[in-house]
Parts: C-alpha cells; structure tokens; sequence
C-alpha cells in the first residue's frame, strides 16, 4: 500500500514493527472520530417553586371553575339535550367544581420550593387528570347538538389549555 493510500484511510496504521506496538495517552486512544455522548438528566419536582407560580395555579384553578360554570348554563339551557343528559353532565360538572375547590384549599397551604407530601400530589395529579378527561366528554356532546357546537368549542379553547397549564405550574407532567 502506498503512502498516499495509507492517510485517505481511517484507523491505526502501523509499518513494520519489530516486536510489540504500545500506546500511551493521558486520555482517549481513538481509531477514526471521536464521538461524546453526553446524558443530561431533568429531574421534575410536583409543587411550587414560587409564591408567584403559586398564586398563578390558583388563578388557573378559579378560571377552570368559571368555565364549567359557563359550560354547564350552556348545557342546561341546550333543547337538544334530553333531561338524563344534562343531568349526567351537570353532576359531573359539580363533582370537577368540587374536587377543584378542593385542591385550590389543599394548595394554598402549600409552602413554595419544598416538595409536597405524596397524598396531596397524587390528589392534584388526579382531580386534574379527571378534570381533563372530563373535556372529552363534553366534545362528545358536539356531534349530538349542532347548536352547542361554537359553546363547547370556546369551552374546550378555553378549558384544555388551563388544564395544561395549572399541571405545569403544579410540577406535573
């Protein structure tokens, strides 16, 4: 192999040795390009990390319970619903409105900055996992009811993204 044939190739190229090869090197022996991985690891903690975002989370809580306020005039006002329906959702929509009155009272005890005790996370986790699917079962209603179709369209416009949001704030994925 020529020399010129010998650089346009990668790895280790060694001539004639008599014996033994030894390398040495205060770091990496690399045959070809080195390539660094690096792991960056986010550690996420449910709470408040300030009285500011805490202050946020409990706004996000009073405008999610002012929109099933309004969403549930809208039902109950509806014609095309039958009386079981806006039944059904009315309840449901007392229960979110009560289980988010909960956790607003629960948070606002809360100290920022300190991780809070494993029963109350799981509680926030939960009521606002149950108060976003609740979204879903309400956009079912659209293909019932032509008329609640632009309602619930602000509604979910209005509610999805406060969901997400007062998750976020309380250090939820």
């Amino acid at each position: 192999m020529s020399t010129k044939e010998e650089k346009g190739r990668g790895g280790f190229h060694f001539g004639n040795v008599g014996r033994d090869a030894k390398m040495t090197a205060g770091g990496d022996i690399v045959a070809g390009d080195k390539h660094t991985v690096t792991t960056t690891t986010t550690t996420i903690q449910s709470g408040f990390q300030s009285e500011e975002q805490k202050q946020e989370f409990q706004e996000k809580l009073d405008a999610l319970r002012e929109a099933l306020r309004e969403i549930k005039g809208k039902l109950e006002a509806s014609a095309e619903l039958s009386a079981d329906e806006k039944d059904e959702l009315t309840t449901e929509i007392l229960q979110h409105l009560k289980a988010l009155k909960d956790v607003k009272e629960t948070a606002a005890g809360l100290p920022p900055g300190q991780k809070p005790p494993a029963d109350i996370g799981k509680m926030v986790d939960s009521n606002l996992e149950k108060a976003s699917g609740f979204l879903d079962k309400v956009q079912a209603v659209v293909k019932k009811s032509a008329e609640l179709g632009g309602s619930i369209g602000e509604f979910a416009l209005k509610y999805g993204p406060l969901v997400l949001s007062a998750r976020h704030l309380f250090g939820l994925p």
